[in-house]
């Protein structure tokens, strides 16, 4: 045959599920049992190797382990169309697995990447939520500071008012009393009656200190 024991060897390292077709039956179901030299059925493997492609053939199950060298070919070498063709074929099947594997690979990711933009959306949208709830506390408050500022200045105004009023009160309360001392000193010192006329006539001192000191009222009486 034109493989050798090496590349029957190196074919038996391919998994199973490496196999561009099917296991119609495992490599252990077969019937009769073929047995290796320590007398364990040996596994019944499809090589896939250039040189003979679809040929079947024994290896024993402890193989890798290197107990067990055994190995038989089961099939006959098949001629080169045939080989050609199957190798075609097994090259075309493990690419368009590995073009599926690649779009599994794909579509998990663009799975991922979905999910990836939901969860961005929901954080969005609640963030977005959570700064409307913001705002509107912000404008409650703004409110509130206005009002805060608006009673402030009425409590300053009523306040000057009343600074205003007071001393106004304690002004008038002094002007008071310096216009009873002005009086008492008029009608003591500065208030001659005219015999002739029955009127009251005043100083012109007094007239002149009052001047000074600011307005005062000045009160005529008619004589008796």
């Amino acid at each position: 045959m034109a493989s050798s024991r090496s590349e029957g060897s190196s074919a038996s390292s391919r998994r199973t599920s490496a196999s561009p077709i099917p296991y119609r039956v495992g490599p252990l179901e077969y019937e009769p049992a073929v047995v290796c030299r320590y007398s364990n059925k040996a596994a019944r493997w499809i090589s896939w190797i250039p040189d003979n492609p679809g040929c079947r053939y024994f290896k024993c199950v402890n193989a890798r382990s290197g107990c067990c060298d055994y190995f038989a070919w089961v099939d006959g070498p098949s001629n080169s169309f045939v080989r050609e063709v199957l190798n075609n074929l097994r090259d075309e099947v493990w690419k368009l697995r590995r073009e599926k594997g690649d779009f599994s690979a794909a579509v998990e990711e663009g799975r991922c990447v979905q999910s990836e933009l939901v969860l961005a959306r929901n954080e969005l949208a609640t963030s977005r939520k959570v700064v409307g709830e913001k705002e509107a506390v912000v404008g409650v408050l703004k409110d509130r500071n206005s009002r805060l500022k608006f009673e402030i200045c009425v409590i300053l105004l009523v306040d000057l008012g009343l600074v205003v009023v007071v001393f106004a009160i304690w002004v008038g309360n002094e002007s008071g009393i310096f216009l009873v001392a002005v009086e008492c000193n008029v009608v003591s010192y500065g208030m001659e009656l005219d015999s002739h006329g029955g009127s009251m006539r005043i100083d012109p001192g007094v007239l002149a200190f009052l001047d000074g000191a600011g307005p005062a009222d000045v009160f005529f009486f008619s004589g008796s």
